[in-house]
């Protein structure tokens, strides 16, 4: 066990030695937990969404579109900014060892 290895087996050992640290396993399976999932009450739980005519839709896509087209405007603009910075940081350090 070389390169720390030890710290790993040790840590085993310990969680083997004591079983009161184990988390137990008990309640996942005992227990009838799907319960809530099947039952009547969580079938009467629709959920509902909110409905828009059709230029209101329209009005909503066109401004997360515009939202999204700037974001990416934004995105590029930063990027080319960071290119050309270590452009030349990468210039200067070749310019530096010649």
């Amino acid at each position: 066990m070389g390169f720390g290895a030890g710290h790993i087996q040790d840590m085993n050992n310990r969680m083997r030695q004591n079983p009161a640290q184990r988390p137990s396993k008990r309640g996942k399976f005992k227990d009838d937990n799907r319960k809530t999932i099947y039952s009547k009450e969580a079938k009467s739980h629709h959920l509902s969404f909110k409905t828009l005519p059709k230029k209101e839709m329209y009005k909503l896509k066109l401004k997360i579109r515009n939202r999204a087209k700037a974001e990416q405007k934004r995105d590029r603009i930063i990027l080319w900014v960071l290119f050309i910075i270590g452009l030349v940081l990468l210039i200067r350090c070749i310019k530096f060892l010649i």
